[in-house]
C-alpha cells in the first residue's frame, strides 16, 4: 500500500509541512472508463459538446482511508485538489475550460494499486518515488527539496526536470487556480467548506464518473464535462462515520492544513 506519512504541517520544523507527493491523472474519462467504449454525449449549460480536450485531475492528498463495501476495497484520498477541462461547445477550435475544486478522491483499490506498480522505469528510473503509469502521475514533494550533497543536488536536478515536463508544462493552468484557491480562506479553509468527493467508481459500479457532496453549492449545480453528475448525497452512501460531525471537523481540519501547506510550500516550489 503507497502510505502518505503524517507530520504536524508547517506548524513544525519539518520544512514541507504535510506535503508528500502530488497526485496527477492526466485523462479522467478513460481512467473512469474500464471497458474503453464510454460514448457519453456529455453537455455544459444546455449546450452539446463538440469535443473534450482535456479532463485532468490534479490532487494533494494529506492521507487515506480503506473504504470496504461488500467484497470491493476502495481507496479515499482526502486532501485539496482540483478537476478541470477543457472542451469545445460549438466548433472544435474554440475551446472553454472550467473546473470543480475537490476534497476527495475515492477509486478502487486495485486500480490504485495497479496504477502504482505498472509504473514506466524509462521515464522515471526506479528509486526516485516518481510514478508513471497509462493515466495516473505522482511527484513526490521531497525531489525539490533542498540538498547539502551532490547525489542530492542532482536527484533534486533531475526531479525538477521531470516536474517541469510533465506537471508544470501540460498543467499550469489548473496549478494556477489550485494554488489561488488554496491561498485564500473559503474554498478549503473554511469550517463551512464541505466536503467534496470525486468517485472513480463505488457501489459495485452503481456509483461511477461522479462529484458526491456533502451538502450543495450553488457553484456546483451545474454539470461539468467529462463527469457524469454532480449529487449532494454523500453522506448517504458513505459509512457511518462520515454522519459524525466531529469526524468531519477532523477531515476539514487536514484538508485545510494540506492546503495551506501547498499554497506557501507546494506551489512557489514547483512554479518557482
Amino acid at each position: 500500500m503507497h502510505k502518505f506519512p503524517r507530520s504536524t504541517s508547517r506548524y513544525s520544523s519539518y520544512p514541507l509541512g504535510l506535503l508528500r507527493s502530488l497526485v496527477v491523472i492526466s485523462d479522467w474519462v478513460s481512467f473512469t472508463d474500464t471497458s474503453g467504449e464510454m460514448e457519453t454525449q456529455w453537455t455544459y449549460k444546455n449546450q452539446s459538446i463538440n469535443s473534450i480536450k482535456n479532463a485532468s485531475v490534479i490532487f494533494i492528498p494529506v492521507d487515506f482511508s480503506r473504504v470496504i463495501q461488500g467484497n470491493t476495497s476502495y481507496i479515499l484520498l482526502y486532501g485539496a485538489g482540483i478537476y478541470w477541462t477543457n472542451f469545445s461547445i460549438t466548433s472544435p477550435h474554440s475551446f472553454t475550460t472550467d473546473h470543480r475544486y475537490l476534497t476527495g478522491l475515492l477509486l478502487p483499490e486495485n486500480k490504485w494499486l495497479d496504477n502504482h506498480f505498472n509504473t514506466e522505469p524509462f521515464i522515471f528510473p526506479p528509486g526516485n518515488d516518481f510514478i508513471a503509469s497509462d493515466h495516473l502521475l505522482e511527484f513526490p514533494f521531497t525531489s525539490l527539496g533542498e540538498q547539502t550533497d551532490i547525489a542530492g543536488q542532482r536527484k533534486r536536478a533531475f526531479g525538477r526536470g521531470i516536474i517541469l515536463a510533465q506537471l508544470v508544462f501540460p498543467f499550469k493552468e489548473p496549478l494556477l487556480l489550485l494554488r489561488k484557491a488554496t491561498e485564500g480562506y473559503n474554498e478549503f479553509d473554511s469550517p463551512d467548506s464541505p466536503m467534496r468527493v470525486l468517485i472513480s467508481e463505488f457501489d459495485n459500479g452503481q456509483r461511477k464518473n461522479q462529484i458526491t457532496l456533502e451538502k450543495m453549492i450553488p457553484s456546483y449545480e451545474i454539470t461539468i464535462p467529462g463527469v457524469n453528475s454532480i449529487n449532494a448525497d454523500l453522506l448517504d452512501f458513505f459509512p457511518n462515520k462520515w454522519s459524525n460531525e466531529i469526524y468531519l471537523h477532523g477531515l476539514r481540519k487536514e484538508v485545510a492544513k494540506i492546503a495551506k501547506d501547498f499554497a506557501f510550500i507546494g506551489a512557489p516550489l514547483i512554479l518557482k
